[in-house]
């Protein structure tokens, strides 16, 4: 379902590298900090019923990528640790009124003041800890409309947006998926209405090439089609389908190990290798 670019894999690279030589000159976590510490946010729905407890919190897909980037961390001999961001994760109304709307739009707000505060707590008790920020749908967007604020804080090593409502086709992330990068089209479904979501504006580069935005055409919500009369099955079908089972899924959690300072040698999912000149 999704196309990995090199290009895609060696903008990461190069990040990676510089991370690298940063984590170089500073301390190493202080004492009962880990050296990675992962935030995650669910999307819509996903912090009630059935399997909410089995993922922490942080919903199926956030937390699957989180396992993936624990179990590559371990074989490093370094530490993470995780935590779900806590807010309601409102269902989508379904043809619903403007209270509804903006009961989901409440709850996106409070996921995003949320996760500021919970983000400055950490950093303030783990000042050298690395954070990665991951997020699915509602959850994407709680950690973009993070990202403008904290983005370029030292601590905030990696940002994951999965299927974003606050996706630009052509922003400054490095974006995998088969959505369309082209800057005509509307991309997340907030876009469609950016006054009224207070949607935020494109990234700085210098976040942009720590955030990884993963979107596939067609998706209802990071590939909203604002002709459409109503959401379609196979739309909601495309944004329910991300998976961290498969080469896709495997290739977002190896681009947020290489922000992280994961081996430039370690092979990216598919078996070939990043560019030796971009070690």
């Amino acid at each position: 379902m999704f196309r990995r670019t090199n290009a895609a894999a060696c903008a990461v690279a190069v990040a990676g590298s510089a991370l690298v030589g940063l984590a170089a000159g500073t301390a190493n976590a202080a004492p009962g900090c880990p050296d990675v510490h992962w935030i995650g946010a669910a999307g819509s729905g996903e912090r009630d019923g059935y399997g909410a407890a089995s993922n922490g919190g942080m919903g199926e897909i956030v937390y699957d990528s989180y396992v993936a980037l624990q179990q590559q961390l371990a074989q490093e001999g370094r530490t993470i640790t995780a935590e779900a961001v806590d807010y309601p994760a409102t269902d989508v109304p379904d043809n619903a009124g403007i209270g509804d709307w903006l009961k989901y739009m409440g709850s996106v707000d409070t996921g995003t003041a949320a996760l500021g505060g919970q983000y400055a707590a950490f950093t303030a008790q783990c000042p050298n800890t690395k954070v990665v920020l991951a997020g699915y749908s509602q959850g994407a967007m709680i950690v973009h409309r993070n990202l403008a604020a904290i983005g370029a804080d030292p601590n905030l090593a990696a940002s994951l947006l999965i299927a974003d409502g606050d996706r630009h086709p052509d922003d400054t992330t490095v974006n995998i998926g088969s959505a369309s990068k082209d800057p005509q089209k509307t991309g997340g479904a907030a876009q469609d209405w950016p006054i009224l979501a207070h949607a935020p504006a494109k990234l700085p580069a210098n976040v942009g090439v720590r955030t990884i935005s993963v979107c596939d055409a067609g998706d209802a919500v990071c590939d909203y089609d604002p002709k459409a009369d109503k959401v379609s099955p196979i739309a909601v079908a495309i944004h329910t389908s991300y998976t961290t089972a498969g080469s896709e899924g495997q290739m977002w959690t190896w681009m947020v190990h290489q922000l992280l300072g994961g081996a430039s040698s370690s092979a990216v999912p598919d078996g070939s290798q990043v560019l030796p000149a971009l070690s």
